[in-house]
């Protein structure tokens, strides 16, 4: 199984580079970062977080597992949301993070058919958070609070911000609200 680099390697700085057209490892690849971002219990991984210094990302937010290949924002709604996000690859960190409420973002699947997806919410987040990392940005760059964490759950699982979602760009858990 795929390892997941953690903060401060140099590969989740690195603008990663496109792909002209899928192909047998960029698939392989794509499955093996599926598999690592399950094990990990994340909703999205990108290929640079697993040393590949490709334009390569996983999500599923709930709704199934999308393998994307080169994916871009295209479109950015004008309005903000802050959330709670964290990173596999920077574990004990979580922090708040303006991102777009809505994006439209293009992509081309692992069998070559580009296409298009209207995102908003977590996956929107979750698309936002993974872009980033394919920039070589981190969410401790652009969030506006940072504050450490343990990876136990909360004692009171009933509190209204728990919800039994997934949380974006960090693990799925029983913290909703709080986009992790």
């Amino acid at each position: 199984m795929l390892e997941i680099v953690k903060h401060p390697s140099d590969i989740l700085r690195r603008k990663a580079e496109p792909l002209r057209k899928p192909n047998l490892s960029a698939r392989r690849l794509l499955d093996d970062m599926a598999e690592a971002m399950y094990a990990a219990h994340g909703v999205g991984l990108a290929a640079n977080q697993v040393g590949v210094a490709r334009r390569l990302v996983v999500i599923d937010v709930g709704d199934g597992l999308l393998k994307l290949i080169n994916p871009e924002i295209v479109r950015r709604d004008e309005e903000i949301v802050e959330g709670v996000e964290g990173c596999l690859s920077i574990p004990g960190l979580q922090g708040k993070v303006p991102r777009h409420r809505r994006v439209q973002m293009r992509a081309m699947l692992p069998n070559g058919r580009v296409e298009w997806f209207d995102a908003e919410g977590l996956f929107a987040v979750a698309i936002q958070h993974e872009i980033d990392h394919l920039d070589g940005v981190l969410f401790i760059d652009r969030a506006t609070e940072v504050w450490e964490t343990t990876d136990e759950p909360e004692e009171d699982e009933s509190d209204e911000d728990s919800q039994g979602e997934a949380s974006a760009g960090g693990q799925r858990d029983t913290q909703a609200a709080e986009t992790r």
